[in-house]
């Protein structure tokens, strides 16, 4: 109870009416006095079925990240490396994910997304490389093995140069992503010191190359192809490969999709968020 201004008494409301919400406060000279406040009827982070949806879609796109972050971060010509591409990565698959998704909104979809919280692995493809760069003819890659073919009757360095078609700073990038291992990543680069008419034979064919990344392959001549197995002990996997040219100062790239099918999966350890 407080005096009001003709002398009487005056009561304060605690507590909640439904949208207003009353409390007891001091004004500027230290007197009592009601006070209301409104609950806000839209909430900044509402949990509404496309939000959760939304964070499902975004959960998915990061994990990919958090995957192919040594790929993505330098992979899409035009675009700064580091923070940039990455950027660049999750609003292209953001919105790959997102469109196939709501196309088929039950399991069906590529991605295998649904209203359920899952665990584990997520099916799906991305795209991890994008530019005008085109993929040699003698290139190819199924499962974890790459190949380049060799043009007929010339199985030299000079041959090899020619089926790949690449200057001395270009190079191969072996993508490999899998339900058990991961992501896996081999560069492959030709010696830049080799002679053209040097013969390749099954002995000095791994001598070739120089290879770099988060794994190793074994390098083999078999016939007309050079292979590059790379160790996997994955269930399911989805490969690709992207090809890096420099050109006029700037790196170029193919455009190189991982998957496309639900047996191409990832690892993931979080939970996706239910929608």
């Amino acid at each position: 109870m407080a005096k009001s201004k003709n002398g009487g008494t005056r009561s304060f409301i605690r507590g909640r009416i439904g949208s207003d919400v009353y409390s007891v406060g001091k004004d500027g000279k230290g007197a009592r006095q009601q006070v209301v406040r409104s609950l806000a009827e839209q909430v900044a982070n509402p949990r509404s079925s496309a939000q959760m949806f939304g964070r499902m879609v975004m959960s998915t796109v990061m994990q990919a990240v958090s995957a192919l972050k040594p790929i993505i971060d330098h992979s899409f010509d035009g675009v700064a490396t580091g923070q940039p591409s990455i950027s660049e990565f999750i609003r292209r698959n953001y919105a790959l994910v997102k469109a196939d998704a709501e196309a088929h909104p039950a399991e069906d979809n590529t991605f295998g997304l649904n209203k359920y919280q899952e665990k584990g692995v997520k099916p799906g493809y991305f795209i991890v490389s994008n530019g005008s760069v085109q993929l040699p003819s003698a290139v190819s890659i199924a499962a974890n093995v790459m190949s380049i073919t060799l043009p007929t009757g010339n199985y030299t360095v000079g041959g090899l140069k020619s089926a790949l078609g690449l200057s001395a700073d270009g190079y191969l990038t072996i993508v490999l992503l899998g339900d058990i291992d991961g992501a896996k990543f081999v560069r492959v680069r030709l010696t830049t010191t080799l002679v053209d008419s040097t013969a390749i034979s099954a002995q000095n064919v791994a001598s070739l190359f120089t290879l770099e990344g988060n794994a190793n392959a074994t390098i083999a001549l078999s016939g007309s192809q050079i292979t590059f197995e790379v160790p996997s002990t994955n269930a399911t996997i989805t490969s690709g490969v992207i090809v890096s040219e420099k050109i006029a100062g700037a790196w170029n790239h193919n455009q190189c999709v991982l998957g496309g099918d639900k047996n191409a999966d990832f690892v993931a350890d979080t939970a996706l968020p239910t929608y």
